[in-house]
């Protein structure tokens, strides 16, 4: 009798104690992810609510973010979210610059009164072209029909979008139903591939120093001899830092977790991460290190109404990205890990811009060198799957040892890649001159298979013309430009 009844009271404590660390750890998180996820899907994305709830926030069935409860205000322009009325968090949507947590209706206030004004942007859009003759339609359609199919009763895939450019023009695109050339569509961690890009524009504009020189940020500058101020741009391009970071996503207690929904400064939080190994030696993947760039470019750039207007002027406009939009922290940083929307056709364009030395209608964006400095791994890298904020490899292409997978397709030895969660992706295959986008929410791992994917497509397009050894990378790029947007 008494060992029943110790059972029964330790099982009340342990249900209990699950109870505390839900309302304690756990709803904060639900809430907050909820909160924003709805609040771009709708307001930036233009889903619906219904869909955005489904889809964007529940989708596989999430047991935890099933008892949070989700308030659309579509008057007011915001979301707020709840466990059965506690641990409230808010989102709010503001002009150009996406959605925003916040914490209360004072937070929102604040926010409503504080965002950039910037001229609209001109759209550009991309040409369009017939497939060419010698590839096949027929295997192409296959392709992207199986991307866009769902094998199973029950949706895993959920492709919302493919776009195919090839030699710089629209060749094929395929949508998911309610999904459309003009609607955006969150890249994730694929913001990263475009703040490297930003940080190119900046170089070319004369606005930050070489990548070699040691990154400008307060805190470690103002202690004396705090190693952390060693720390140079390409070290955290190519995340080689050394700070300490855990991007664990299934662990609502993690760093990146905590960074993106719960921590008032995405930049501020990494930033104060501690040295784990010496900065440039240790490849270790983290969102900090992106977002400890945005507080590097927001001290470079003088004021806040330049740093917030850096995106729309030096990418965004001369690309014609009307759609894109990069969020920021509740602290007003960009959070330049994760938080950009475009449609499909303009993710496509950084593809194009990169496929084209950076190089966008005869003028140079990007400088001399930054593509392949971008797309090359760091001297001492053994695998070779990462540049600077560019995969150089899929995930699955090598095995624990890091040695390349010989049982999986091989892909083109020049493809690059900007990768992201739920399955975002964009691929660039200078050799093939395809640009290949897809977008969607895969959560379930093998649910669509990106290597057969990418493998499938460019084995069907010709290879490019050999360039003559004396003739600089960007030459033939350069030629390309004119087709490449109206």
């Amino acid at each position: 009798m008494h060992l029943i009844k110790a059972i029964f009271i330790g099982l009340i404590l342990i249900g209990l104690s699950l109870v505390a660390g839900f309302f304690i750890w756990l709803a904060p998180v639900g809430a907050a992810f909820s909160a924003k996820t709805m609040c771009s899907a709708i307001f930036v994305d233009g889903l619906s609510s219904s869909r955005a709830r489904a889809e964007d926030v529940l989708a596989d069935n999430n047991a935890l973010l099933s008892l949070i409860t989700t308030n659309v205000d579509l008057r007011n322009q915001t979301i707020s979210a709840h466990a059965f009325g506690f641990r409230k968090r808010f989102a709010i949507y503001r002009p150009n610059l996406g959605c925003t947590l916040a914490e209360d209706q004072t937070h929102i206030a604040r926010l409503r009164n504080s965002y950039p004004v910037i001229t609209p942007i001109t759209p550009k859009p991309l040409l369009t072209a017939s497939l060419p003759a010698n590839v096949d339609r027929r295997a192409l359609n296959n392709i992207l029909f199986d991307a866009m199919d769902e094998p199973g009763i029950i949706p895993e895939r959920r492709t919302r979008a493919v776009v195919i450019l090839y030699q710089g023009k629209v060749i094929a695109e395929r949508y998911a139903e309610g999904i459309t050339a003009q609607t955006p569509l969150p890249g994730w961690s694929m913001t990263k591939s475009v703040w490297n890009t930003i940080l190119g524009r900046m170089r070319q504009e004369g606005m930050m120093p070489d990548v070699h020189e040691p990154v400008l940020i307060n805190e470690w500058q103002a202690q004396v001899n705090d190693p952390r101020a060693t720390i140079t741009y390409d070290d955290l391009l190519r995340m080689r830092s050394g700070l300490e970071f855990d991007e664990t996503y299934w662990n609502p207690l993690s760093d990146v977790v905590q960074m993106l929904f719960i921590e008032p400064a995405a930049a501020g939080f990494a930033v104060s991460k501690p040295l784990e190994h010496t900065p440039g030696t240790t490849f270790s993947y983290n969102s900090g290190a992106s977002n400890i760039l945005s507080a590097a470019v927001r001290n470079l750039s003088g004021s806040r109404t330049s740093y917030l207007a850096r995106p729309t002027d030096l990418l965004f406009r001369p690309l014609g990205m009307a759609s894109a939009v990069i969020e920021t922290d509740p602290d007003g940083y960009f959070i330049a890990s994760s938080f950009m929307s475009a449609t499909a056709r303009d993710w496509a364009k950084i593809g194009q811009l990169y496929l084209q030395d950076g190089v966008w209608n005869g003028q140079r964006l990007l400088p001399e060198g930054w593509v392949r400095y971008s797309t090359r791994p760091a001297e001492d890298d053994p695998n070779g799957t990462y540049g600077a904020h560019w995969w150089l490899d899929l995930p699955d292409g090598r095995d624990e040892d890091g040695n390349p997978r010989r049982d999986v397709p091989e892909l083109p030895g020049d493809a690059f890649f900007a990768l992201g969660h739920d399955g975002q992706s964009l691929t660039v295959i200078p050799s093939k001159e395809l640009v290949i986008v897809r977008l969607g929410v895969t959560r379930k791992h093998g649910a669509f298979n990106l290597r057969n994917f990418i493998a499938g497509i460019s084995n069907i397009f010709p290879d490019r013309p050999a360039i003559p050894d004396d003739m600089p990378d960007g030459d033939s790029a350069q030629n390309n430009t004119g087709s490449s947007t109206d």
